[in-house]
């Protein structure tokens, strides 16, 4: 069976983002929006017959988080998952000159706060051009498919669905920021395209940055803080900020502008930035809510006016952005949509999903479709890749194997501890779904603040997202059709009164960030829920990643000791294994 590869991820001077883009923001400080950004969240993917089989971030295995650069160790991986094949080869980036021409046009031809930087939007496209070049030599063919049509490819055909409309939102490719496309049978066609000058998600990171978080990295603790918000106290500011166009377009102007005119409009507006270690104020949780507000609204808006135009009723959703399932939420209850698929991984490690598919359908047109049922889609380890493991920490732990592991870590986990649960194949994306997952009683309301200062290590107003069953998730959701949520990545209103039950799931805002778990596609999970809940009488668990703050989601079993043994965690559920200390 031919397989077909899709890689993500564009050769730097170094694999750690942060240092990444400091260096791209040295080389051109006089543009917000660098091209040289894009190379991180590496990853790869192979496809067989229209079926992504294996996928896996560069991250998770260099544990570089957001890992910069080509993805020699996740293809490495994705070749020896197919017994070696070395099948076509699809590429996230087409940097040619018709995408540097629209790049220089979303600038006003090179105008840029009244200074020519037209040069230097050249010079910084060339130079990855060159790169994407030399990567290429070193693939003799690779195919090239541009950033967003690898976004888009990725949410539609994984989707299940026969007609969508896809809507890819993120920072920007080669020059898009922003596209809406028509999937059907033929494949997937663009109908609009934004360019840079139209990136919420390029707004999104501003104004990360401007609350002390870092940006392309924090955004979700934006999202987070915005439901503390009380009102739109900055709706003006944001609706100067995005200028709305015909047919559900829209512009930001500000994108234009130099840092330095940039701060000359928004300080007053919005008082000075927040520094990282300065505690964060009722004004920065204004600002916060009314971006949140402003994406949503201007998304509402694009969605509407094209769905309302082509009658469609499915929606599919890619790129960064997407990943905030508030704005998710808010599609999902709009009632435009019957159905909504947002691909778990969004973000550009996705597009090496979108790229293995988009070169399948190429050569296969007529080749069968399925759909993405679940993210399982990385390594997994036997008992006695464990074993080994396990003896190479020596006293450091305790290792049992219980007859009933379900029940075991059910029981612990409703007496207050809390648990790491190792399983199976690794998740891709961003999102633990119960096989690299932290996991507690989300009845006890204290167990958020627990898990995000001991656990976590990270900010307390933070949420955590609940893992149903989908036999109960009405009980406590409100919801559409279950598959929707089995990927975490829709927020739904949590249903009075049992949302009192479960109050360290339930956000401020009143809704929940569910995943519901079905027993056709996580067994393992789906037991463990329904053992808590009889012996709780509660099916719901808090799920979250396995990690702590500024490292990936674990991978292998001495990644999960590891991690276990540096945190808070009261036991560890490794395969069959129960891990606890001395």
């Amino acid at each position: 069976m031919d397989a077909y590869f899709g890689v993500a991820g564009l050769e730097a001077e170094t694999s750690d983002q942060a240092a990444h883009f400091a260096a791209s923001s040295a080389a051109f400080p006089e543009l917000l929006l660098p091209l040289t950004l894009i190379g991180h969240d590496a990853a790869a993917a192979v496809a067989q017959n229209g079926r992504i089989v294996f996928a896996v971030e560069d991250e998770r295995l260099s544990r570089t988080k957001h890992h910069v650069g080509f993805p020699e160790m996740a293809l490495a991986s994705c070749r020896a998952a197919v017994g070696g094949s070395r099948g076509k080869i699809a590429h996230y980036l087409d940097p040619n000159d018709a995408h540097l021409a629209k790049r220089l046009a979303s600038f006003g031809g090179g105008a840029f706060g009244g200074g020519a930087v037209g040069p230097s939007v050249e010079r910084d496209f060339r130079a990855v051009e060159a790169r994407t070049a030399r990567m290429r030599g070193t693939h003799p063919g690779m195919i090239a498919v541009s950033h967003h049509a690898a976004h888009a490819a990725s949410a539609f055909f994984p989707s299940g669905f026969d007609r969508a409309l896809v809507l890819v939102l993120d920072g920007y490719g080669e020059s898009l920021a922003t596209s809406v496309h028509v999937g059907d049978e033929r494949g997937v066609r663009p109908i609009v395209e934004l360019a840079t000058e139209g990136s919420l998600g390029a707004l999104y990171a501003l104004v990360t940055r401007y609350l002390g978080f870092e940006a392309l990295e924090d955004e979700y603790k934006v999202m987070g803080l915005a439901a503390y918000a009380k009102g739109d106290e900055h709706r003006a500011f944001f609706d100067a900020t995005i200028e709305l166009l015909e047919d559900g377009a829209f512009t930001l102007p500000d994108l234009r502008m130099t840092p330095f005119a940039l701060a000359g409009r928004w300080f007053p507006a919005l008082g000075r930035p927040r520094r990282d270690e300065q505690p964060i104020e009722p004004r920065h949780t204004a600002i916060a809510g009314s971006l949140q507000r402003a994406l949503e609204r201007t998304v509402l808006r694009l969605v509407t006016h094209h769905a309302e135009k082509s009658g469609i009723r499915n929606l599919c959703l890619a790129g960064g952005v997407a990943l905030n399932c508030t704005m998710n939420g808010v599609l999902d209850r709009s009632g435009l949509f019957d159905e909504i698929f947002v691909q778990p991984a969004s973000g550009d490690a996705g597009t090496a999903i979108g790229g293995a598919l988009a070169a399948f359908y190429a050569d296969h047109p007529n080749g069968p479709r399925a759909r993405m049922n679940d993210a399982y889609l990385g390594p997994a380890f036997d008992d006695a890749e464990v074993e080994r493991a396990l003896a190479s920490f020596g006293s450091e732990i305790v290792v049992a194997r219980p007859a009933d592991i379900a029940r075991d870590v059910a029981a612990r986990i409703a007496n207050g501890e809390v648990v790491g649960w190792f399983r199976g194949r690794m998740e891709f994306g961003p999102r633990a779904l119960g096989n690299r997952s932290i996991l507690a009683d989300p009845r006890r309301a204290e167990m958020q603040d627990h898990v995000n200062r001991v656990v976590k290590k990270r900010e307390q107003f933070r949420p955590f997202a609940p893992a149903v069953p989908t036999e109960h998730a009405d009980d406590f959701f409100v919801l559409r059709k279950h598959r929707q949520y089995e990927h975490m990545t829709i927020t739904v209103p949590a249903r009075a009164p049992r949302a009192k039950e479960i109050p360290a799931v339930v956000h401020v805002d009143g809704t929940s960030r569910v995943q519901v778990v079905t027993k056709e596609t996580n067994r393992a999970f789906w037991e463990l829920l329904t053992r808590f809940g009889q012996q709780t009488g509660v099916p719901v668990l808090l799920n979250t990643s396995f990690n702590v703050r500024g490292e990936p989601i674990v991978c292998t079993p001495t990644d999960a000791v590891r991690c276990f043994l540096g945190t808070g965690l009261d036991a560890l559920a490794l395969e069959s294994f129960l891990v606890t200390r001395p």
